[in-house]
């Protein structure tokens, strides 16, 4: 892409510092001039305090939580508001649902192009509806969502998550080891129990690690570290390219694909995901990705021994980062990425 004299401007939140690995793409493919709107709210002393007071004595628990989307919400709209006119070429906001509507609409006064990603399902966090008009082009990662909404709101397109194509150093591999990281969820821990408890008998070294965002202490299980801290995306990157073996726990919300899919097929790792979903796409290969339903491990014992088949290039580059964006900003040529096979 040649985009040199271009300025575009990414509008995300900061959570695990995605936005540097997207920043980081954006540079690769040619930009120069990269604007970059990923506010993080910094908890003080009178912040703790006041949270305390809410939480523990007025019952409020969402007290904190409210207080950080503010924050986000308004740190957004102040900068979008302090920018000239038609001074930005392209702007991707990542979770619109996130800022005001009377942001997006000043953004639409400052880029030329405006498109939105939610990464989640629509359903999810509904105040997404409110804002998806105000788009020129509208993109949704669960496959289910288009046809839904796709009647009443003619922007909407489908897209997937993405792997990252810029360069990284290499690291040595290690076939044996499993790796998963991700946020602690009730509702998903059994099936990641499940899955480990299986892996278990073949002799695996574990990786995996999730964010704990609770007061309380964290349960015991085996194989599983716990963290107060989440890790930066780009080191989770590491660990994804040391590991043989991929693990990936569906969200019960929705049937978007997560990015440990991509970066599976970006490394050519073997990957084992509880999603069914990955059977619509074209990069779907049996040999390659073992998909567990209704808890079944039948086959799992010839599937780790069985060699990777490989992708053709052309679909392996249909899932990169460079793609995905030429998609979003519509820039030919590009490689719509959907279910459709």
């Amino acid at each position: 892409m040649t985009n040199r004299d271009k300025k575009i401007m990414l509008i995300m939140p900061p959570d695990f510092d995605v936005y540097m690995a997207v920043e980081r793409n954006l540079q690769y493919v040619g930009f120069r001039q990269v604007v970059v709107l990923a506010p993080r709210f910094k908890c003080t002393f009178k912040v703790k305090l006041l949270n305390f007071v809410q939480k523990r004595i007025l019952g409020n628990k969402k007290y904190k939580k409210r207080l950080v989307a503010a924050f986000y919400a308004a740190a957004i709209d102040k900068a979008v508001r302090n920018m000239p006119e038609k001074s930005v070429d392209y702007a991707i906001v990542i979770r619109p649902d996130k800022i005001r509507i009377d942001t997006i609409r000043r953004l639409n006064e400052v880029a030329c192009k405006v498109v939105g990603y939610q990464w989640d399902g629509l359903d999810r966090f509904p105040k997404v509806f409110e804002v998806i008009p105000l788009f020129e082009r509208f993109f949704v990662f669960d496959p289910n969502d288009v046809p839904k909404y796709k009647a009443q709101f003619p922007n909407l397109l489908s897209c997937t998550n993405f792997y990252f194509d810029f360069p990284i150093p290499g690291i040595e591999v290690n076939a044996k080891e499993v790796m998963y990281a991700g946020v602690y969820f009730d509702n998903r821990v059994d099936s990641l129990m499940n899955l480990i408890n299986e892996l278990e008998k073949y002799g695996f070294d574990f990786n995996v690690r999730l964010f704990w965002g609770r007061r309380n202490t964290p349960p015991e299980l085996p194989h599983i570290t716990f963290s107060t801290r989440g890790t930066s995306f780009l080191k989770y990157l590491e660990s994804v390219q040391k590991a043989g073996l991929l693990i990936d726990i569906k969200a019960c919300e929705h049937d978007g694909l997560s990015f440990r899919v991509f970066e599976a097929i970006k490394y050519s790792k073997k990957l084992i995901t509880d999603n069914a979903s990955v059977k619509r796409y074209d990069f779907y290969r049996p040999e390659n990705i073992f998909v567990v339903e209704n808890g079944c491990f039948d086959g799992l014992s010839e599937f780790l021994t069985t060699p990777n088949t490989p992708l053709r290039e052309e679909i392996i580059q249909k899932y990169s980062f460079t793609n995905w964006l030429r998609y979003a900003l519509d820039i030919p040529p590009y490689q719509a990425t959907d279910s459709k096979i």
